[in-house]
């Protein structure tokens, strides 16, 4: 706390100095109570040399910031020094990329008005500014940060945020803002603010800790009284989707249909079936059908919103291209590679004609090709496919996240080739860029370090197998991530390299621990979930524990059977185990 009182202290005596010496431009701090340095800055540079404007005392019905806005708060005095404060606030009145975007192209028609402006805005409007307003940030003449213990991230588990990318970052601080509005309401309820919490959580909730559901599921509820008690209308119906997501979130999978379906309705009613907003509708509602794995209803979806794109002549724009992504991964998820297959390679067509054969988004598209090839065991297409998205990320200089995920996908399909000493290579390689990127905390490599497990295992070293594990393990506590999918994965291998070694007690704890994130993410009817059980089977085996061997045999034999019908070597290998636990049990 010392520290924080001197760094302020620093900051605000810098800050006061470009006050008394700068005469024009502007100047932009950081702070989680914003009134609170304003009335300091005011009492230490005196209350008429400068000019205040708290958006917090602006209504919604404002509207957007305007340039005109600035030059009446200008020539509200003689004052030289204009500060205008919580301007995060109209983000979420208005949508961050829109006002982001409006200060960005204010820019010179601010300083055109001569005095010196002082931007307030939080730490993650900082960070969205630094992004996506360049124009404007390149002529910022100072940046002030004050850290305040009033406004510190109260109320979540402490996170690392060198472990998360650039864009996740930026998620992450979005998220902690929201909610730290929300707590310091004093339980008043701001329905603004609960969809934007929400909206946040929506997209870096995968990368939280699970305790965090336990906040949002009161917002949740809170904004699901609200529209069940109003009529709803067209510009409500972006909020419905990002209450029908949060209850994806939530796992109340019931919940958030009905309000897809709500959605979808208001809209075909109102608008009709070959609206845009209709195709965006049905987009939304396929986030519904992947969390359920009914497939089936998500490609009739999926097919509804390109043809009404195609219609548009939209097929190919940016919404358009990403919703054909969307439909060739589920293709491949359901091992229709052909189909999958087809799509990427219009894809490439269309970005090669219009963008040129070097374009960075055909990068991720053989990327994508190379993982299809993978899964049906042409290793030679796939490194192809991996080394073409290479070449591209080469000619663009854009070696970053996609790089290391292209050296790691290649690292498995040497290793799958049996070529270990390639697979080492190249997951080196992804390993260096990651802690270049992100850092050495970073959450993804937990999978790079699976990865490492991999080759050791190959190469029959279970010391440095493990090695490799422990780290990931050590890794997943410090971020959080026990029930991720990254995690799984690692408890499974965990498990199996345990039981190899003969410690049949410490395998089974983690193999139960895999068997609980699988259950979670993806149900009882999925093949990794069923590999599980049979490895669970297999150690209670080892203990001589028959009965719950038994058991967990039975489970991975439904699930294949739901998998892949009655006859299959999964269903025929358990058979066999079967009829050894019986022979073993006379």
């Amino acid at each position: 706390m010392g520290n924080d009182t001197q760094n302020n202290e620093e900051q605000l005596e810098m800050l006061l100095m470009t006050l008394a010496e700068v005469r024009h431009g502007i100047c932009l701090f950081q702070s989680e109570n914003q009134a609170k340095r304003v009335a300091l800055i005011q009492k230490r540079f005196g209350e008429r040399k400068v000019i205040t404007h708290n958006i917090a005392d602006d209504g919604e019905g404002m509207g957007m910031v305007s340039a005109q806005d600035f030059r009446r708060w200008a020539s509200q005095s003689d004052a030289n020094v204009v500060i205008v404060y919580n301007i995060q606030l109209l983000g979420i009145r208005f949508g961050d990329d829109a006002v982001v975007e409006k200060l960005n192209f204010m820019r010179d028609q601010i300083l055109a008005i001569g005095k010196l402006f002082v931007l307030g805005v939080s730490h993650y409007f900082h960070l969205l500014l630094s992004r996506n307003a360049r124009d404007l940030y390149s002529c910022i003449l100072y940046q002030f940060t004050f850290q305040d213990a009033d406004g510190m991230r109260i109320g979540m588990r402490s996170f690392h945020m060198d472990a998360l990318s650039g864009d996740d970052t930026l998620a992450i601080e979005r998220y902690r803002e929201r909610k730290e509005q929300i707590q310091n309401h004093d339980g008043k309820e701001d329905t603004s603010v609960y969809l934007s919490c929400m909206e946040s959580w929506n997209h870096v909730r995968d990368v939280l800790s699970y305790e965090e559901r336990y906040f949002i599921s009161p917002l949740a509820e809170a904004i699901e009284q609200q529209y069940t008690a109003k009529e709803i209308k067209i510009e409500d119906v972006e909020n419905i989707w990002i209450l029908a997501d949060a209850w994806i979130g939530l796992e109340e999978f019931a919940r958030s249909v009905s309000w897809y379906e709500k959605a979808r309705c208001l809209v075909k009613e109102q608008l009709g079936e070959e609206h845009l907003l209709y195709a965006d509708t049905l987009v939304a509602y396929t986030n519904y059908f992947e969390a359920v794995q009914d497939y089936m209803a998500g490609e009739k979806f999926y097919q509804q919103a390109i043809q009404v794109y195609r219609e548009k002549k939209m097929e190919y724009s940016a919404k358009g291209r990403a919703v054909l992504i969307q439909q060739a991964s589920a293709y491949q998820d359901q091992s229709r590679f052909a189909e999958a297959l087809e799509i990427y390679e219009n894809l490439l067509t269309y970005q090669n004609e219009k963008y040129g054969e070097k374009y960075y988004g055909n990068a991720e598209l053989y990327n994508d090709i190379g993982t299809l090839y993978g899964k049906q065991g042409d290793l030679s297409k796939e490194l192809l496919q991996y080394k073409k998205a290479l070449e591209i990320l080469e000619v663009t200089g854009k070696q970053g996240i996609l790089s290391a995920c292209i050296y790691q996908n290649i690292s498995v399909s040497y290793l799958n080739g049996g070529n270990e000493k390639e697979a080492w290579k190249y997951v080196k390689k992804a390993k260096r860029i990651i802690e270049d990127v992100c850092g050495t905390k970073s959450i993804r490599l937990i999978k790079i370090y699976n990865s490492m497990f991999g080759v050791w295992d190959v190469r029959q070293r279970p010391d440095r197998a493990f090695e490799y594990l422990q780290k990931a393990i050590e890794l997943i506590k410090e971020t959080h991530m026990e029930e991720s999918e990254s995690a799984a994965y690692v408890y499974s291998n965990m498990g199996s390299l345990l039981v190899r070694g003969g410690h049949l007690q410490a395998a089974a704890s983690y193999c139960r621990s895999a068997i609980k994130v699988w259950e979670k993410i993806y149900g009882e009817k999925n093949e990794l979930t069923a590999d599980s059980y049979e490895l669970m089977a297999y150690i209670l085996y080892k203990s001589s524990n028959d009965a719950d061997s038994e058991l967990y045999l039975k489970k991975a034999r439904t699930a294949y059977i739901a998998l892949y019908g009655n006859q299959n070597e999964h269903v025929n290998r358990i058979d066999n185990h079967q009829k050894l636990l019986r022979l073993h049990e006379k």
